[in-house]
């Protein structure tokens, strides 16, 4: 691979990892849990460092404020995150299994007695109920098409509304 990888200054990856890696390793070892996330932190300062201008002289306060901020990033996200863990673990609708067979039954149940109460409502109203909610169609477009005005498919969709709402209420 060689210098394959090459920063602003002409650095290689290869010329950065040698002098660094060591020393950041170490800095990173002794501030997280684990070797994967020390390797990860240092890998992402040695790309940093072949991104950006390094101050000329010793760079080594520079490198490791680069290393420092990745830390207090690090802790942020985690703080952010432990937050909302917290806050959706105390959310009631949370300890509900969305695949819980008790409530897909509860819901198919729900769904056959919707579909009872619908077949049970008259072919216009039901079609005009249907073609407003569920097809998008104005009731303008619908009036037209059944030669009525806009305010009488309001009426049946009100009506089918109501029936539908009384049926759905007298199941719970």
């Amino acid at each position: 691979m060689g210098d394959a990888l090459r920063g602003k200054r002409g650095r290689s990856t290869e010329q950065l990892s040698y002098r660094w890696r060591p020393a950041l390793m170490a800095f990173f070892l002794r501030r997280v849990d684990s070797r994967a996330e020390a390797e990860d932190l240092t890998q992402e300062v040695l790309l940093r460092m072949l991104d950006c201008d390094l101050p000329a002289g010793e760079p080594d306060s520079y490198i490791f404020r680069i290393a420092q901020n990745l830390l207090i990033d690090r802790a942020r996200k985690t703080m952010v995150r432990d937050r909302y863990r917290q806050r959706v673990a105390h959310e009631p609708e949370r300890m509900l299994d969305p695949l819980d067979p008790h409530r897909i039954a509860a819901s198919r149940e729900q769904l056959a007695a919707f579909a009872a109460a619908l077949a049970e409502l008259p072919e216009r109203t039901r079609t005009m109920f249907i073609l407003f909610r569920l097809e998008n169609l104005s009731q303008e477009t619908i009036g037209a098409a059944y030669g009525i005005s806009a305010s009488a498919v309001k009426q049946q969709i009100g009506k089918a509304m109501a029936t539908l709402s009384g049926k759905m209420r007298d199941l719970r």
